[in-house]
């Protein structure tokens, strides 16, 4: 059965076809959650809002919508209501011997959301640009735009010039 289906299905009372879905689409947006709020245990607990507002809402989903894009959608407002703006300050450089992997973490949650989705999404995901384009409601040229504006950040953070959280 297609994703679309099994929302239709899901609308109509089927628990399995809720299920599934959630099975379909969780291994992604855990990956998309985690990516965006940079906490393992957050992105478990984003990712199970997700689906419970996934599945309050399947009555209202519009068929002509591409599922994917719906479902990622009620993530990025989770991720948004968790964390909607920077989490760590601009300009903070790696550490000389601390952990490298934190630091990364921290760098990414400093970007703006908008900027920190097609990172996320790009980088961890390894979505096309097309594939983002259409999960985000935006065209390619933004998509390239606003990853060229989020690795211009990053790598100025690294240098120390403080414009992750601009």
């Amino acid at each position: 059965m297609t994703e679309g289906g099994l929302i239709t299905q899901a609308a109509a009372g089927d628990a399995d076809a809720l299920e599934q879905l959630i099975r379909t689409f969780a291994p992604t947006v855990y990956a998309y959650l985690a990516g965006m709020l940079g906490d393992e245990r957050e992105a478990e607990d984003a990712m199970q809002e997700t689906f419970v507002r996934v599945a309050r809402a399947v009555e209202r989903y519009d068929e002509s919508t591409d599922p994917e894009a719906w479902v990622f959608g009620i993530a990025r407002r989770v991720a948004g209501d968790i964390r909607p703006t920077p989490a760590s300050p601009p300009g903070e450089v790696p550490p000389e011997d601390g952990n490298m992997e934190e630091w990364a973490k921290r760098s990414l949650r400093a970007l703006p959301l908008e900027l920190r989705e097609v990172v996320v999404l790009k980088e961890i995901l390894r979505w096309k640009p097309s594939r983002i384009a259409a999960t985000l409601g935006t065209d390619e040229t933004q998509v390239a735009d606003r990853l060229l504006d989020a690795h211009t950040r990053l790598a100025d953070g690294m240098r120390g010039g403080g414009r992750a959280g601009e």
